[in-house]
């Protein structure tokens, strides 16, 4: 809780006074603080004040503002930066990139006076800048690409969320709308692909699947607590600046929010749960239901009549018809395929691998007999290791109505880690094949099971080196082939088991009942026609030959159209593209939600109505919905009072946002807490003012930054002036523009655009550096890996939670679990180590060295003026010419360009 501090601050507090009596008693809780608190009044409308810029000429009203704290000091702004300087700061602040030497050249050669506004508006609207202010938002809103927790596992698809957010920079979307999507986009009318993924930002933090997964019932509810605090802090404090979640067991000790308005918060979001769901609009969706309900019931039409054909045919060949003609040899029996081990319940034991009977499990009539749950077999471990494999069973299932028994799995000996062939578990009536955790698990586009198998049903399931996945039903594909995130799994010998009849007991209902006719374990992956030969082959059926030459002309004619209609229908069915999914977060109908005494899951008191806080001023808190009110009217309701002009909190607390990611320090110096226990701004009049610009220009955020990069402000130079920094050390007053070290990620994309090996490739399935393990549970072991998918920008790293990149960490990158909305700047040891040794680092390097020197055509002087170019954005003094030719004589050209990459001119921005 983050009211733990205050309390044990209270405690100490409580037992001295300065007579060494102690404090008196008291029984009342503390009230919070008034409603007159400055961030939740109304913005006022402050007027520039009339100031001489003196040498320094006013550019927009922000310097008036400014210039009238500073003359109060006796202090005045910097002189503006030359043309490079400015040109490279304004360059790294709007597309977080170095300007290249054409991009500087043009600059200065430009003489019209608009030459800087030029520049701006090419910055805006470059496609970089969209992915540089992303970046800024995904801290804030603790987007990350794994579960966190002790499993850790990856979400393949929440880069959706990442590119809506550079979207919607790039477009320049209102802010206000910005903010309802993520609040509400997934019911905003119309229903958008875009609005569902806007919503993301709510599922975006950690998510405790075993916390969320155990048996104790409190303790589950104590994770969901933990859950919606979490998702409550991060629209508290990324649109209000204001921490609601301290008032998750009592009433906010230093704001005006009592206790009974978090869980009105709370009810809003109550429906709000962590998963993924399809993005397409629900008309796109429907379309498409319908389109794979009529291609379903095609081949449902045509499996049914080729079934009672080929039945027809079957007995008639079995039973040795006299209608029957065949000649000796020409039956067209098929060989099966030499399997590892192979089980058919005839009375002989497989001598490689021998079953044990648990259970009812029993062989009678020639199979496996699985009566009820409970049965199954399995063998010792295995003798050798198996990774690239395939599994078979010809099964029969005694009813449909089964959630998740395995014909045939392999499985580690606690069942931990296992792979089989699973049925009815995650879609009734439908085979996959099933893993532990479904980490190579995937729901397949193919028919249901319709009516319980007197027969027998022949499954295949083929695990390549490729990590590919196809799974057979009759000896043809059922669904497509796919490739799960996951590695093939290797299963060691002595150290893993093969057992039908069960999949491993972690939940659902993981027994067969049933029989098992065949089962075979395969040490090789089969291809398509041994899948097909093996089915053809197996014992109990009759050849396909001898079926249909049984069937009469009129028969086998039906045959053939029911066939042809049954290939056209499962081609149409597999051509559909998949439905987008992504890890936007499920909606359920909520029960009404009460507040929880003292925070405590197991003491609930009243209920509550969804609702907002009554301390933001011309605000009405009560929606007027019921407790019961659906899910979607709740969110909606809340979105619109968020999103009300009104609202004086969500345009200061962004206007402050960009004020800081331009300074390097907001006005107000706690950007996620404009409460009575942040920071008061610097400059409140410049703050308001600055907020209802933003408002009155539409929310726009472009037209924010060309107000604050136009201003003589942000156009003053860093110089330094000791006097001025003896009165104000922090700079609060803005004498000068503060020199800022580049970010982590800044400074990888940096390396990568001065060295010619960036990868500008947009959106997209983010790239992987680093190697998964599977085992116990997930962890990620960082990798340097090369090429042009790794050279891509920051941005598009997969972030996981878990997984460290010891180059952007040293430099302070954060952990993407945690709401950063200020990023911590230190300097320590291992900074410089990583910028002298990393393998990037010294890669990048060389690649710089290659990049001058073909440029300059092989000239080391050329080569040297254009590797300071490049890095620097200016060309060497005379004297570090002659030093720098001397180094790159001595010890080669991509030493001297590793040490300006190691500059501090390099990494930091003026």
């Amino acid at each position: 809780m983050c009211s733990l501090h205050f309390l044990i601050v209270a405690a100490v507090l409580a037992a001295w006074t300065p007579d060494g009596r102690g404090a008196p008693e008291t029984t009342t809780e503390p009230a919070g603080p008034p409603t007159n608190h400055w961030s939740l009044l109304p913005l006022g409308a402050p007027i520039p004040p009339v100031v001489s810029g003196g040498k320094t000429p006013i550019r927009t009203p922000i310097d008036q503002f400014v210039l009238a704290r500073l003359t109060e000091a006796g202090l005045t702004l910097a002189p503006e930066a030359d043309q490079l300087t400015l040109l490279r700061r304004l360059s790294f602040d709007l597309i977080g990139l170095p300007p290249t030497p054409q991009e500087l050249d043009a600059f200065v050669a430009d003489p019209s006076p608009d030459a800087y506004e030029k520049q701006v508006d090419r910055l805006l609207a470059s496609p970089r800048y969209g992915e540089r202010w992303a970046r800024h938002w995904l801290d804030v809103a603790r987007y990350t690409e794994s579960q966190g927790f002790e499993y850790d596992k990856l979400r393949d698809q929440a880069w959706h969320y990442r590119d809506y957010v550079i979207r919607a920079f790039n477009e320049d979307k209102p802010y206000d709308h910005f903010m309802r999507e993520q609040i509400a986009g997934d019911v905003l009318e119309p229903v958008t692909t875009e609005g569902i993924v806007g919503a993301s930002l709510l599922v975006c933090g950690p998510w405790d699947e075993a916390g969320n997964s155990q048996a104790n019932a409190t303790q589950k509810a104590i994770t969901r607590e933990e859950e919606l605090e979490d998702l409550i802090s991060v629209v508290g404090q990324t649109f209000l600046g204001l921490t609601i979640n301290c008032a998750r067991c009592h009433s906010h000790k230093f704001d005006p929010i009592p206790q009974e308005e978090y869980y009105r918060i709370k009810s809003v979001f109550e429906g709000v749960k962590h998963g993924e769901r399809p993005i397409a609009p629900p008309a796109e969706l429907a379309q498409r239901d319908q389109a794979i309900a009529a291609f379903k019931q095609q081949i449902a039409a045509a499996e049914q009549t080729i079934s009672r054909l080929e039945a027809a045919g079957a007995q008639i060949a079995a039973t040795g018809s006299p209608a029957l003609r065949f000649t000796a040899g020409t039956s067209n029996v098929m060989t099966a395929p030499a399997a590892f081990a192979r089980w058919t319940f005839e009375g002989a034991t497989n001598a490689v691998l021998p079953l044990q009977f648990h259970g009812d499990a029993t062989i009678a009539r020639g199979r496996l007999q699985l009566p009820r749950a409970g049965a199954f077999a399995q063998t010792p471990p295995l003798t050798k290791d198996i990774k690239e494999k395939t599994l078979e069973a010809c099964v029969a299932l005694d009813t449909l109505k089964q959630g998740g028994g395995a014909a045939i799995s392999i499985e580690s000996p606690d069942g931990g880690v296992f792979d089989a062939i699973v049925f009815g578990e995650r879609q009734p009536g439908k085979w996959i094949a099933g893993s532990s955790g479904f980490q190579r698990t995937q729901d397949l586009d193919a028919p249901e099971e319709t009516t319980p198998s007197t027969g027998l049903i022949h499954m295949a399931v083929v695990y390549r080196a490729d990590n590919s996945v196809s799974v057979f039903r009759n000896g043809q594909p059922y669904g497509a082939t796919y490739r799960p995130g996951s590695p093939l799994q290797t299963y060691h010998a002595g150290q893993a088991y093969i057992t039908l009849g069960r999949r491993h007991l972690g939940g659902g209902r993981p027994f067969l009942t049933g029989a098992i006719k065949e089962a075979a374990l395969y040490d090789r992956a089969l291809s398509e026609s041994e899948v097909a030969a093996s089915f053809q082959a197996a014992p109990w059926r009759v050849p396909q030959a001898e079926i249909l030459a049984a069937l009469t002309p009129e028969q086998r004619r039906e045959h053939d159209q029911a066939r042809a209609r049954l290939q056209t229908a499962r081609a149409q069915l597999e051509s559909l593209p998949p439905a987008l999914v992504s890890y936007a977060g499920l909606r359920v109908q909520p029960a009404p939600t009460k507040k929880l005494k003292r925070g405590d899951v197991k003491s609930p008191e009243e209920i509550v109505t969804p609702g907002a806080l009554s301390a933001v001023a011309d605000l009405q808190p009560d929606f007027g919905l019921a407790a019961d009110a659906p899910e979607r009217q709740r969110r909606l309701a809340f979105a619109q009072w968020l999103g009300d002009a009104r609202n004086p909190l969500p345009a200061r607390v962004m206007a402050n946002r960009i004020w800081y990611l331009h300074f390097g320090q907001g006005l107000v110096t706690t950007p996620n807490d404009f409460g009575a226990s942040g920071a008061r701004p610097t400059h409140p009049e410049l703050l308001d003012w600055l907020a209802r610009q933003f408002i009155e220009s539409g929310w726009s955020v472009k037209a924010m930054h060309r107000l604050i990069v136009s201003s003589a402000t942000y156009r003053q130079s860093s110089r330094h002036d000791a006097a001025a920094a003896a009165q104000d050390a922090d700079n609060a007053l803005l004498w000068r523009f503060p020199p800022r070290r580049l970010e982590a990620e800044l400074l990888r994309d940096a390396m990568l655009q001065v060295s010619g090996q960036l990868n500008l490739k947009a959106g997209g399935p983010s790239f992987r550096p680093f190697d998964v393990l599977k085992f116990p549970a997930n962890a990620y072991v960082p990798v340097d890996k090369l090429g042009p998918e790794f050279n891509r920008r920051s941005i598009y790293r997969m972030n996981v939670n878990s997984g460290k990149e010891p180059l952007l960490d040293a430099f302070d990158c954060p952990d993407p679990s945690v709401k950063t909305p200020r990023r911590g700047v230190t300097t320590t040891p291992l900074q410089a180590l990583a910028l002298m040794n990393n393998s990037f680092v010294l890669r990048q390097a060389t690649e710089l060295a290659e990049r001058a020197s073909h440029e300059a055509r092989r000239d080391l002087n050329g080569a040297v003026r254009l590797a300071y170019r490049h890095a620097l954005g200016r060309l060497p003094t005379a004297e570090e010419t002659q030093r720098a030719l001397a180094a790159a004589q001595e010890r080669g050209l991509p030493q001297l360009c590793w040490a300006l990459l190691n500059s501090t001119e390099f990494l930091y921005v003026r």
